[in-house]
């Protein structure tokens, strides 16, 4: 595929001149001993840093042999980076300058802005600067920015770290400070360390976005105590892990959602459950532990990859096997027996009573050659994904010298990471510094080498799993108005809930089976419900004000009779009144029962994050809800592969299979009720929390028996989702010039199988011409990439043609937005048979409007020479048309959006 031209400057990413800054001011530096301007101006003058860098203030003519300025506007020139190292009650102050100055980049170092309590007054003012001048602040109360192939350390940490591929973002002062101690002396090299502080302005998803198009970087890590902004983050890690692995440790995770919840979902899920939630929707690894995150660290500094999850253990210490193993097992790594093959080369090299399994046991009187060669067998067996070398210090072991056949043997099959762990101190340590500079991580203990090789198996696992395509499904088109006029109705009678019938009318809308509720509010109308719902019936307690209806006896099942239904009217209502004074009681809910055969009782509900919006939970369903507490959480769009995924992780899952006399409960039907809940909060903003509890799952099917809906303000709810919808604002029919028409909507990931196909179907010299190379067909990642659409930063639609009962893609067009928004770069794809009737001109028509409703000024895209028919549609339609000089068959073209 052709490049693009250079990058034009306003499509650099807008946090440039924050990481590569080529001109720095030091608000407060001074030579006073201790001070943090002293120290931050002091390592920025003699770091080698080649650009310039101001020391300002105005009590100082000089700092450190440099001419101190009084004020940035002194500085003569534009300053890309200011550094504020000054009390916290100057900062406004020096921000407006800085604004006036044309500084739109800050670190505020400074702490005082509300940390505990006190300060909100002068954060906000900070913010509202901010915002106002269009400057981005790092911090405050933060340690800084190193990026060591800059030479550049904005900080007043202890150290420096060395260059390297690694970037470091975290939220707390003391990591920062930490791995940058601990860096230089295990070989661990990094491209960046970030310490975003109160992160008041710049967060983790601004930072990330950066990262994952720099070259330095290879790899990130995060550590989290909280995101202000759940949607950036997400997006900003959905397309980081595309390009490079994203190991997360988030602190908090026993912290419990405080706030009372008026359905069984906001009670049985944590903040920490919805977190997990949006980690799993990007491909981001968790690490648990500090001790987790440092070994990922050290393993991703050597840019090591594995194919696989399955590990050989080869050590000269019993006991240091089994630790490992009992790890490994913790994390789900497997361990392998090795091969009859593998067995026979080491009985031919190894001590006679050597384990012959794994973990190799090469018993402690192993030479170094036969530690080696045990080392080098394992890494030939394609029964292993990689190696653990563990060496314990014993009489007759040199540790250097089994340090160099490892060596040796890692070098001869980089295929495969080795780790490394050379148990003790004293006598390993020039050793482990041997293992370091050859490129091997080596770890002190047998847990932190496997947590290690756990953290590249998940990155692998995660990976794949993004890769996995959904079925083609049938997309249902749900009544949305009548969904909406079922809420607004109650907000228009100041309702904050639904009331059952709403509620099951509104599940009907979106495809999921009910039973019917009859409402009777007294005793003569009760009557007439029954007569409607017939017998045996179901009796329930129908008030606004009590969610778990069970806590007052407020559900009777199997009703054969008038004068029964008549007495539990009253005793329910009776007692609901007694139990819940201050509830109004509005009559009970007649129901038929529910006639599922073989019925399992699951629960699917809905709750509201503040931070990632929408999260939808599935488990076990009944009346021992909270004690089950069996539930996986996911965030909405849901596809059928994250539906399935969900109920995989519950005990739920082994009970909907065949189980002693019950049938096997139809899967597909409980998969289809969770992709239509998650297509309901989709569309409804309104929808704060759900509950559809129980949910009958039989071999005919799947039946909501009872739900409750909470509405909330999508004004004051924080975000609605933290993964993009799909623009359902795009879905039209369009007529072309011989009379066929053809569908144009988003494009989704249950698209895979056609567009798959479409790519396939393209002749050689349409592949070329539209820069899919002359590849037959896409690739899993490409395929996956093209459909997995994430519409906060991307715009796919396909163009739709009847065939048969069926739709066949005709045609595809995209966009990706550049960093910074100003611009996106587009591609059309039309298939041979369906060009020259006008499908292009209509989904460039689409890209510009969808453009436009955007904010992008420009669209642009490059054209060979010889596609002369895509060259005449883009001069039509207004684009400008330019040779590149450095190759005479490529065009770029772009369209100016700002003009009419």
């Amino acid at each position: 595929m052709k490049q693009m031209p250079t990058v034009p400057a306003a499509d650099r990413h807008p946090l440039t001149p924050l990481f590569d800054p080529r001109s720095i001011a030091v608000f407060g530096a001074s030579e006073r001993s201790g001070s943090v301007g002293a120290q931050v101006f002091s390592k920025l003058a003699a770091s080698g840093f080649a650009g310039k860098v101001y020391p300002v203030n105005p009590r100082h003519k000089t700092v450190m042999g440099h001419r101190c300025l009084p004020s940035i506007s002194k500085a003569g020139q534009p300053v890309d980076l200011a550094v504020i190292c000054t009390p916290a009650k100057t900062v406004p102050a020096i921000l407006k300058d800085c604004a006036a100055h044309g500084t739109k980049h800050v670190i505020v170092l400074s702490a005082g802005f509300g940390e505990a309590d006190s300060g909100t007054a002068r954060r906000d003012e900070l913010l509202a600067i901010a915002q106002k001048s269009g400057i981005r602040v790092l911090g405050p109360n933060c340690v800084g920015l190193v990026r060591p192939w800059l030479d550049l350390d904005a900080t007043f940490l202890r150290t420096t770290a060395p260059k390297g591929s690694l970037a470091i973002v975290s939220q707390s002062g003391a990591l920062c400070s930490a791995i940058s101690d601990w860096a230089e002396p295990n070989h661990l090299g990094l491209s960046a360390l970030v310490s975003l502080g109160n992160g008041l302005d710049i967060g983790f998803g601004d930072v990330v976005d950066f990262l994952a198009d720099d070259p330095k970087t290879k790899a990130i890590l995060l550590y989290v105590e909280g995101v202000r902004n759940g949607p950036a983050f997400v997006s900003a890690l959905r397309y980081a892990t595309w390009h490079k692995p994203v190991v997360v440790l988030k602190a908090g995770r026993s912290a419990d959602a405080s706030r009372a919840a008026a359905t069984h979902t906001g009670a049985l899920m944590g903040n920490d459950d919805v977190f997990n939630a949006a980690l799993e929707r990007t491909g981001a690894v968790r690490a648990m532990t500090f001790a987790q995150l440092f070994a990922a660290a050290e393993i991703l500094s050597f840019g090591q990859k594995v194919r696989g999850n399955r590990l050989a253990i080869v050590t000269n210490g019993g006991g240091a096997g089994v630790l490992a193993s009992d790890r490994a097992s913790e994390l789900d790594l497997a361990l392998p027996s090795p091969t009859d093959e593998t067995v026979a080369k080491l009985d031919g090299v190894l001590p006679e009573h050597w384990s012959r399994s794994n973990p190799v046991d090469v018993i402690g009187d192993a030479t170094a050659p036969q530690f080696g060669a045990a080392v080098a067998a394992c890494l030939e067996d394609d029964t292993f994904d990689g190696v653990l070398a563990m060496l314990t210090p014993q009489a007759m072991t040199d540790p250097e010298a089994c340090a160099d056949h490892v060596i040796a043997a890692a070098r001869a099959a980089p295929g495969k990471p080795v780790l490394a762990c050379w148990m003790g101190h004293t006598s390993v340590v020039a050793a482990r510094s041997k293992l370091s500079q050859a490129g091997i991580a080596d770890f002190t203990t047998p847990e932190g080498a496997v947590d290690a090789f756990s953290i590249l198996a998940q990155h692998k696992r995660q990976h794949d799993l993004a890769l996995e395509v959904p079925r083609p499904r049938h997309m249902p088109e749900h009544d949305i108005a009548g969904a909406q006029a079922i809420i607004d109705g109650a907000r228009a009678s100041n309702r904050n809930s639904l009331s059952q019938i709403e509620a099951k009318e509104l599940l009907s809308i979106f495809g999921i089976p009910t039973d019917k509720s009859h409402f009777a509010k007294t005793e003569e109308a009760l009557e007439s419900a029954v007569a409607s719902v017939g017998f045996p019936c179901a009796i329930k307690i129908h008030s606004p004000d009590i969610s778990h209806k069970s806590d007052v006896d407020g559900v009777h099942l199997d009703i054969q009779s008038l004068d029964e239904a008549k007495t539990v009217f009253r005793e329910m209502t009776a007692r609901a009144a007694r139990l819940r004074p201050q509830a109004r009681i509005q009559g009970v809910a007649v129901e038929p029962m529910a006639r599922i055969r073989d019925a399992r009782e699951l629960f699917v509900g809905v709750t509201r994050d503040p931070v990632f919006g929408a999260a939808i939970a599935f488990g076990l369903g009944g009346t021992q809800i909270e004690v089950l507490r069996d539930r996986s959480v996911s965030l909405p769009p849901l596809t059928e592969v994250l539906a399935r995924r969900m109920i995989r992780k519950t005990r739920a899952d082994r009970l909907l299979d065949e189980f002693r006399n019950l049938q096997a409960a139809d899967r597909d039907a409980v998969v289809d009720v969770l992709i239509c809940i998650s297509d309901m909060v989709s569309a409804l903003p309104e929808i704060g929390e759900l509950d559809i509890n129980p949910l009958l799952a039989g071999p005919e099917g799947v039946l909501a028996i009872d739900a409750r809906i909470v509405l909330t303000d999508p004004a004051d709810a924080g975000p609605h989702l933290a993964v993009a919808p799909y623009p359902t604002h795009v879905d039209l029919r369009e007529t072309l010039r011989d009379g066929s028409v053809i569908h144009i909507r988003p494009i989704h990931p249950e698209d895979a199988d056609q567009e798959r196909d479409f790519v396939a179907n393209l002749s050689p010299n349409a592949r070329r011409l539209r820069f899919f190379g002359s590849s037959r067909g896409l690739t899993a990642e490409q395929l996956a990439r093209f459909t997995q659409v994430d519409f906060q930063r991307e715009f796919a639609i396909v163009a739709l043609a009847e065939n048969g009962e069926d739709e066949q893609q005709v045609g595809v067009a995209r966009f990706h937005v550049n960093a910074g928004g100003y611009s996106a770069n587009f591609a059309i794809v039309v298939s041979d048979a369906w060009q020259r009737k006008g499908i292009a001109r209509r989904l460039m028509g689409e890209l510009v409007r969808e453009a436009r409703r955007r904010g992008i000024k420009k669209l642009r895209g490059i054209v060979l020479r010889e596609n002369e028919a895509m060259l005449d549609l883009v001069r039509a339609l207004g684009f400008t048309v330019e040779k590149q000089p450095d190759d005479p068959d490529v065009y770029a073209i772009e369209f100016d959006l700002t003009e009419n």
